[in-house]
C-alpha cells in the first residue's frame, strides 16, 4: 500500500475544514441545544429562553434545568392568577374556573415537584415536568369544549406546554 504525503498547506486546509465543521456545534449554548431538541417548538423555545439571562448564562445542564424550572414555576403562577381573575370576571365560564383552580394547580405543583426532585431523582423530575404539560393540554381541551375561546389563555397554555417540554429535555441530560 502506498502512503500519501500531504504538504503542510494541504494539512492546514484539511484541519481548517474539520475545525469549521466541529466548532459551530461546540459554540452552541446549552439552552440552544435543548431548544434544537424541541424541534417544531425551537423558535418559541428560544424566545422564552432568551428572556432569562440566567438560562442564557447556564454552563451546566444542572444549572440550566434549575433556571428553566424556576421560570416555569413563575410563569405557571402568573398564568394561574390571570385565569382566576378572568374566571371571576366571567363567572358563567366553568372551564376557566376549572383551569384556574384545578389544572393550573396541577401545573404549579408539577413544576414545584420537578424543581425539588431533580437533584436527587432526575427521572421523577422529568415525569413531573411532563405532567405540567398534560395540565396545560387539559385546560386547553376544557376551554375548547366548555368555554369561550380566549387568546391569552390559549397562549399561556401553549407557553406551559413548551416550558414543560423544554424542562423535560433539559432534565433528560441529567439522566
Amino acid at each position: 500500500m502506498k502512503s500519501i504525503r500531504l504538504s503542510p498547506s494541504s494539512l492546514f486546509i484539511i484541519c481548517l475544514c474539520l475545525f469549521n465543521v466541529v466548532v459551530p456545534t461546540l459554540s452552541l449554548k446549552l439552552y440552544e441545544i435543548v431548544c434544537k431538541e424541541a424541534r417544531q417548538d425551537e423558535s418559541i423555545c428560544l424566545h422564552y429562553m432568551l428572556g432569562d439571562y440566567k438560562i442564557v448564562a447556564a454552563t451546566t445542564y444542572h444549572e440550566l434545568s434549575n433556571h428553566i424550572l424556576n421560570l416555569a414555576i413563575f410563569e405557571a403562577v402568573s398564568a394561574q392568577e390571570y385565569i382566576r381573575a378572568l374566571a371571576k370576571r366571567i363567572p358563567t365560564n366553568d372551564a376557566l374556573k376549572q383551569c384556574g383552580n384545578d389544572f393550573y394547580n396541577d401545573i404549579v405543583v408539577a413544576f414545584l415537584s420537578a424543581s425539588s426532585e431533580f437533584n436527587k431523582d432526575p427521572q421523577s423530575a422529568k415525569t413531573n415536568a411532563q405532567a405540567a404539560g398534560d395540565g396545560a393540554a387539559s385546560c386547553e381541551k376544557a376551554i375548547q369544549v366548555k368555554g369561550k375561546y380566549d387568546a391569552v389563555v390559549h397562549a399561556r397554555n401553549n407557553e406551559m406546554f413548551v416550558l414543560s417540554e423544554v424542562a423535560f429535555l433539559a432534565l433528560n441530560h441529567l439522566t
